[in-house]
């Protein structure tokens, strides 16, 4: 029976800060060349699998720009061996995936060489033992040259590293449902099956807040409380929805009535988002909200996003406690603690001072 594979895995800090080298930069993702260097130099500890003879079977390294990078793998009985010029060596440029054909022994140890590419980082480092090929599970006669590396064995091994990759695939899927996974791309691949088309506007953490409530947010969605939610979420803000059916108690088919329209809704497919602004709108925040609203509201909806001015008008955006406080009355002086920085006396609202409205 085959040994079962086991490995040994660098893919944090602490990993690579066991190694050495000159012009690298080691931090909390990975190693890369260290700025003002030409090349890097970095040397893995020595790994002991604890058998001597030892047969590795495959490395695989995760990181970018992987092409303007050198491994040497050395590979002795001894671990003083492992780091002279007396172990065996098998050089490989581009070491995303590569099986270790021909590497013997008990110890082993890499080194990375780095030229010339700012853009290379070593941020995952697996290294698996012991070798196994499909060769074993052929008849005998096309095992005759199984110790030595034929093509056939090679040629096989491609094969072998695509079952293999999809097996602990399928062995690991339960963590590709969990939210607490700190994998970008299952985030992402998660949210999309529950329905969140607006994924990758998202920052993990409330990426992972949505998957959590994925279930409760699925039974209010297309409602205001869902949407005001969604931007609490996404802004760290309060806004207010105001709907047509709302309105209706006001309807008076006169003024008052030409005003709410005006401002906030004409119609029962139409509603007003407004933010809980202080001074000017933020132009990416705006951006963001309304991406966030499109997803979010019921199809058929129209959208007015209105951020209050820092200002006040009478029949205008002015709300109390959002752009507009109550104080003490204070007389007019001339002393340099007063201020009047904007009024409008006896005349109508300028055309240019009006409030910040988008429509979706």
């Amino acid at each position: 029976m085959a040994q079962r594979l086991t490995y040994f895995l660098l893919h944090n800090k602490e990993d690579f800060a066991r190694g050495s080298g000159a012009g690298i930069v080691v931090d909390g993702h990975g190693i890369s060349l260290a700025k003002g260097c030409c090349e890097g130099v970095y040397d893995t500890r020595v790994f002991d699998c604890g058998e001597r003879g030892m047969k590795w079977h495959r490395l695989t390294v995760e990181g970018s720009a992987l092409k303007n990078c050198l491994v040497t793998v050395y590979a002795a009985e001894t671990e003083s061996g492992a780091g002279s010029e007396d172990a065996k060596v098998r050089s490989f440029q581009n070491p995303e995936d590569v099986l270790l054909f021909g590497v013997e022994g008990r110890y082993l140890r890499l080194r990375f060489v780095i030229r010339e590419s700012a853009a290379v980082r070593i941020s995952r480092v697996k290294i698996r033992f012991p070798m196994q090929t499909w060769l074993s599970y052929l008849p005998e006669i096309y095992r005759e040259q199984a110790e030595q590396d034929s093509f056939f064995k090679r040629y096989l091994g491609i094969f072998q590293v695509i079952y293999e990759d999809m097996t602990e695939r399928i062995a690991h899927s339960a963590q590709r449902f969990s939210p607490f996974t700190e994998d970008e791309e299952a985030l992402l691949e998660l949210s999309g099956w529950l329905g969140m088309e607006s994924g990758e506007l998202w920052k993990k953490e409330q990426r992972r807040y949505l998957i959590r409530h994925a279930v409760r947010l699925s039974e209010i969605r297309g409602t205001a409380a869902y949407l005001k939610e969604l931007l609490f979420l996404a802004v760290g803000k309060n806004v207010y929805l105001v709907e047509y059916g709302s309105l209706l108690p006001y309807f008076d088919g006169g003024e008052t009535e030409e005003t709410l329209k005006r401002l906030y809704t004409a119609g029962p497919y139409e509603f007003t988002l407004l933010l809980e602004q202080s001074g000017q709108a933020d132009e990416k925040e705006l951006h963001l909200i309304g991406k966030i609203v499109e997803t979010a509201k019921p199809a058929e909806m129209a959208c007015r996003i209105v951020a209050p001015p820092p200002y006040l008008f009478l029949g205008q955006h002015t709300y109390l406690g959002i752009n507009s406080v109550l104080g003490r009355y204070r007389t007019l002086r001339l002393d340099g603690t007063c201020a009047m920085p904007f009024s409008i006396i006896a005349g109508r609202e300028p055309d240019n001072e009006k409030s910040e409205i988008f429509s979706l």
